[in-house]
């Protein structure tokens, strides 16, 4: 990993180039002196001298739906240099404002959010291991990680989502999730993100899994019925498992299986007072491609919405405007 201000690129006289210049670390970025030697930086390094790592949210801005519930979708991404380093994610603003249980199972207990990983020790496609206020996951070896945040009862507001990288050069990023109180809204099935880069290619980083968060938005005639979504294609396509949990009451009673090869199914919730729902997709071992995904309300006329969601294969993201 190159750094700005080191001295000593080889001449063409030169048939080895010298510890620390820049052409040796080029070749050896995660061993001193160039691994940390110019400090920590934050979203995207420090004037260019460190490799970048950017944190995105997903639905952000996001409308609340249910009890004021929050689900998002967390890409972190740097360079594959520092593939199979330990990243830290967290939100002591969204632990703040989020007043509700932390979900039943997860490892810690109190109020406040819940991270979901399928790669974390214990965690599985059919059951996503979940942790109360923060979670350590594995980038994978495109230097990528992916996981999911729950929460109830949250104040509207912005709230800061931080990733930390672990172990030397102990990069930063930063970004702001913006939370909307409860509103109607724009009828329509949405994915977030809708194109989704898989993360994971070891048993610590993951199996090429999937992480998304589907909003359903529909008349507010219709608050207090059921909705259900389906998606034979996306569950298809995962082969070591998937899993819908819905949102709208407190976590969802979850439908999941342990394989790809399941009889089509659906998951059900209920649709909040605005006429709004929520549901999360985990899936491992994914292939790439597009999915559609369909959404029904169970009543009145039967509106039915559909949107496409697109899985791509694993590569690096950073250098450009972050995760799909």
């Amino acid at each position: 990993m190159p750094l700005l201000g080191m001295s000593g690129i080889a001449s063409a006289k030169t048939t080895k180039a010298a510890k620390g210049s820049v052409a040796w670390c080029a070749t050896h970025a995660k061993r001193a002196p160039c691994a940390g030697a110019a400090g920590s930086g934050t979203g995207g390094g420090t004037g260019g001298s460190l490799e970048p790592i950017i944190v995105t949210a997903a639905p952000n801005p996001l409308v609340e739906t249910g009890e004021s519930e929050v689900h998002v979708v967390i890409q972190v991404s740097t360079s594959p240099s520092l593939a199979r380093d330990p990243v830290l994610i967290d939100s002591s603003q969204l632990d703040s404002s989020c007043s509700g249980p932390i979900a039943p199972g997860a490892i810690g207990t109190g109020f406040g959010p819940t991270f979901f990983s399928i790669s974390a020790p214990g965690g599985t496609p059919a059951d996503p291991q979940g942790f109360a206020r923060s979670i350590v996951v594995i980038l994978d070896d495109d230097g990528n990680a992916t996981v999911t945040v729950s929460a109830t009862d949250c104040a509207p507001g912005l709230d800061v989502i931080a990733a930390d990288l672990e172990a030397s050069p102990y990069l930063t990023a930063l970004t702001t999730l913006v939370v909307s109180p409860p509103v109607v809204t724009t009828e329509g099935l949405s994915a977030f993100p809708a194109t989704e880069v898989e993360t994971g290619d070891t048993p610590a980083s993951g199996e090429s899994d999937v992480y998304t968060v589907f909003y359903v938005e529909t008349n507010p005639v219709y608050a207090e019925q059921p909705v259900e979504i389906s998606s034979n294609q996306l569950q298809q396509r995962c082969e070591d498992g998937w899993m819908w949990s819905p949102g709208n009451t407190g976590f969802g009673a979850p439908f999941f299986s342990t394989s790809s090869s399941a009889a089509p199914g659906t998951a059900e919730t209920t649709l909040d007072d605005d006429g709004n729902a929520v549901f999360v997709f985990y899936g491992a071992s994914c292939a790439a491609g597009p999915s559609e995904v369909i959404a029904d309300v169970l009543a009145g006329t039967h509106p039915t919405y559909t949107t496409t969601f697109t899985v791509s294969p694993p590569a690096p993201v950073t250098g450009s405007s972050g995760p799909p």
